[in-house]
């Protein structure tokens, strides 16, 4: 297995250092060479299941996962900068933490409407922000800077309210002004993939909700990329039908509380840092997160305090309480 892995690592290696030897950059999300801008879309994508299977999710560098109804209903934060496909579906109402979220990137923010009640109103939180880049299918923020994106999302007669809301992300995309905004992103990547130091593992899952919301991660060596499943089936774009996989897996610890007691609006504490678990290249590995404010990124360090490097590919970001575990299973 050992000997795969190497095979393909240094095919990938081999790639990587031909496309930067032709002048291009290299990606705030992934690490891998580009040629295109640095303009992200973040996305605010529904996860219950007749939401299931995503349009689009595939093409997202990176995917965050947390739990936004009490009880283990979780929705996707998805980042989309490397490659930005023409529909994503389906796109659903933020809650502060994605605002949260958004602020590690500073791009363009898309959703369906939003969570209004006066402790936990994610406009008002928006706004007192000095957020503007905001593509709201439900235009309800007082602060429009882009009323005519409404007209950008249409609802899929395939499938059943509310789940079914479609962004038409290219053209959302060309409407940003993307002149007043900076791109940044909170993972740092290494030049080519590595195996770092840890114990190898090669499936482990999250029960955020046992039999219904249980995402899980196979590690093949002959691709050197981790397999997403959910529920125990393979996890499937809904455009292209392909499973979709990733080459870092980050399980960020994180404590919850929530805004008046109810169950439908999370207080996510992401500025005090906690624990995280690593998975790349096979290998699992033990660490800390830390922010300390809205205007600065996470850092994610190992347990000796290093900065943890990413491999150049894909990433799924779990937020997970810290009540809750990982199982490891092979």
């Amino acid at each position: 297995m050992k000997k795969i892995v190497s095979i393909v690592l240094v095919l990938m290696m081999a790639f990587a250092c031909a496309a930067m030897a032709e002048g291009t950059s290299l990606s705030l999300t992934t690490g891998l060479p580009t040629d295109k801008a640095q303009e992200i879309m973040v996305v605010q994508m529904d996860n219950e299941p007749k939401a299931r299977p995503q349009m689009g999710i595939s093409s997202a560098d990176i995917v965050y996962e947390a739990e936004l109804y009490n009880g283990g209903y979780t929705r996707y934060t998805a980042i989309f900068n490397d490659v930005i496909p023409e529909l994503v579906e389906a796109v659903r109402s933020a809650r502060i933490v994605n605002a949260d979220i958004y602020s590690e990137y500073m791009g363009a923010f898309v959703h369906f409407g939003a969570r209004v009640d006066p402790d936990s109103n994610l406009y008002d939180y928006f706004n007192s922000n000095g957020f503007t880049a905001e593509l709201d299918g439900n235009n309800h923020n007082p602060i429009k800077t882009y009323p005519g994106a409404t007209s950008l999302f249409y609802r899929d007669s395939s499938r059943a309210a509310p789940n079914n809301v479609v962004g038409k992300l290219q053209k959302l995309h060309d409407m940003v002004d993307w002149s007043t905004l900076t791109c940044r992103s909170p993972l740092k990547f290494n030049e080519y993939p590595t195996i770092p130091a840890g114990e190898p593992v090669n499936s482990f899952q999250i029960q955020y909700r046992e039999g219904s919301y249980v995402p899980s991660y196979q590690w093949d060596a002959a691709q050197g990329k981790y397999l997403r499943f959910y529920n125990g089936n393979p996890y499937k774009d809904g455009a292209t039908g392909q499973q979709v996989t990733c080459d870092n897996i980050i399980v960020q610890h994180v404590r919850y509380e929530w805004f008046g007691g109810k169950s439908e609006a999370p207080h996510v504490f992401l500025y005090e840092g906690n624990t995280c678990d690593y998975f790349i290249g096979g290998m699992h590995f033990t660490g800390t997160w830390a922010r300390d404010s809205i205007t600065n990124n996470t850092v994610y360090y190992d347990d000796a305090g290093n900065e943890v490097r990413f491999n150049p590919g894909h990433t799924f970001i779990q937020l997970l309480k810290t009540e809750k575990s990982i199982d490891i299973l092979g």
